[in-house]
């Protein structure tokens, strides 16, 4: 989506003190030319790098020509964020609001143009890096909100137009789980590491999800549903909701990780002395620190230093556990991708429950964490740093194969007739419909969906999709 611009103007001093329209036709490019650079730094850098000098670097203009046009770094920042979706949107409303063309039709269309995006263009960089920002900076939050508010006012439009007898707060429903899909989508996209078969049967199986949300009846989307009431609950509808309003920009309520790290060993006759049980307890210390900064105060301050001070000990002290910030990173983000994957094997192992009723059981326990936001910035700050650092991106990856193969698991006992690839399809849907989830929290201010309603269409589409049920017929 993003090119990199490197023409070169007349105006080399910057000053646009020429008069006409030849100068204000450069004035226009140059601004234009500077944008563009400065969308594709803070892609490629990421936001804790992104410096104003950067992008006057890149466009080959001194930093105080550049800061003729743009006088900070938030000023510059602020443009070429709001270009970016603003270019977005206005693509999307024009397939929204295409004349002479059903609304079905319509709706599609759009769904169709948010995949090719996220396959084929930045899309899914940008997005990954401006979660992570809007967390810090309350104009990214407010942009951020504004673009998930206009998409849901899309997709809700278009499916009141289709189905006029449905309640707009259904509408509302249904086009936050379509958003949740294309948000969870781009996530297996960056970091599933499919095949091109594999991932277009996603692809496939994704759009054929959209079309059953797209063009099923009342009712008909929560057929059969009622088989998996999972007793696993942790919080009611009110408790969701709340989680769920706070919002990204919130202050961190809920309680600090609790972390471990440290490697039980199997060997029976094992006995640690009290010198290496201290140090387990002080690793785990360290990590469950690490991790809470990393959620409250981003990557770009996730240094040694910082940690140390958290901690209050000298970082010469830090380095007898953790030698070097790639260390103490990698721990880090491995207890944390432990303590979940531990928890859903074990619920999706056999245990004499059905098949189903332990995947909704992972489904709602991954919903309602997916509502922390806590964890929330957590993970988009690890979605954000996977593409500046090799070490987090092979993390990520891991973990997002691991966490798909227990949805695998359970598919393929749900319906033995599937294929591999349709199992690998299936679950990596259901697993991207859970992680998009996350992002509920985004416009949530302006156009809450009703959260618990949101949770049961998710449940409903887990069920169809493990079954590979994508009728559309109402059942009654």
């Amino acid at each position: 989506m993003q090119r990199k611009a490197k023409e070169t103007f007349d105006d080399s001093n910057g000053s646009g003190t020429g008069s006409g329209p030849s100068a204000g036709r450069n004035r226009d490019l140059r601004i234009t030319q500077i944008i563009r650079a400065a969308q594709q730094t803070f892609q490629e850098d990421g936001y804790a790098a992104f410096t104003t000098r950067g992008v006057a670097g890149r466009v080959g203009i001194t930093l105080g020509n550049l800061q003729y046009y743009f006088r900070t770094k938030e000023d510059l920042l602020g443009a070429a964020l709001q270009a970016h979706m603003q270019q977005t949107l206005q693509d999307y409303r024009a397939i929204a609001g295409r004349q002479g063309v059903g609304a079905a039709q319509r709706c599609s269309a759009l769904a169709d143009q948010i995949i090719r995006d996220i396959h084929e263009t930045d899309l899914a960089r940008f997005m990954f890096e401006v979660w992570a920002f809007s967390r810090h900076e309350p104009y990214a939050t407010e942009l951020v909100d504004e673009t998930y508010t206009e998409c849901r006012r899309l997709f809700t439009y278009l499916l009141s137009e289709i189905h006029p007898t449905l309640a707009i707060e259904e509408c509302l429903a249904r086009a936050s789980v379509l958003i949740a899909q294309a948000s969870g989508m781009m996530i297996f996209a960056r970091h599933g590491g499919d095949s091109d078969k594999d991932y277009a049967e996603f692809v496939r199986v994704t759009r054929r999800s959209v079309k059953l949300i797209i063009e099923s009846p009342a009712q008909a989307l929560d057929h059969n549903a009622s088989s998996c009431r999972s007793s696993h609950h942790r919080k009611d509808a009110g408790d969701r909701a709340q989680t769920l309003t706070s919002g990204p920009g919130a202050p961190l309520q809920q309680e600090l990780f609790n972390l471990s790290n440290v490697k039980t060993r199997q060997d029976a006759y094992y006995r640690p002395t009290i010198q290496g049980k201290r140090r387990e307890v002080k690793i785990n210390e360290i990590i469950s620190t690490a991790a809470n900064l990393l959620a409250s105060e981003g990557y770009a301050n996730f240094t040694q230093v910082r940690v140390a001070k958290e901690l209050g000990i000298l970082p010469s002290a830090l380095q007898n556990y953790f030698a070097t910030r790639d260390d103490l990173l990698r721990s880090t983000i491995d207890a944390m991708m432990k303590s979940y994957l531990d928890r859903y094997a074990e619920m999706g192992k056999p245990n004499g429950k059905p098949a189903l009723e332990r995947l909704c059981e992972i489904v709602e326990d991954a919903f309602e964490e997916a509502q922390n936001s806590k964890i929330c910035r957590f993970s988009f700050e690890m979605f954000a740093l996977a593409q500046h650092s090799d070490i987090t991106r092979e993390l990520v990856k891991r973990l997002y194969s691991t966490y798909r193969t227990i949805y695998v698991g359970l598919v393929r006992e749900i319906d033995a007739s599937a294929t591999a690839r349709e199992c690998l399809a299936r679950a990596t849907l259901i697993a991207a419909q859970m992680e998009g989830a996350a992002t509920l929290m985004f416009g949530a201010q302006k156009q809450a969906p009703e959260v618990f309603r949101v949770f049961e269409l998710m449940r409903a589409m887990t069920i169809r999709i493990a079954h590979g049920d994508f009728a559309t017929k109402d059942p009654t």
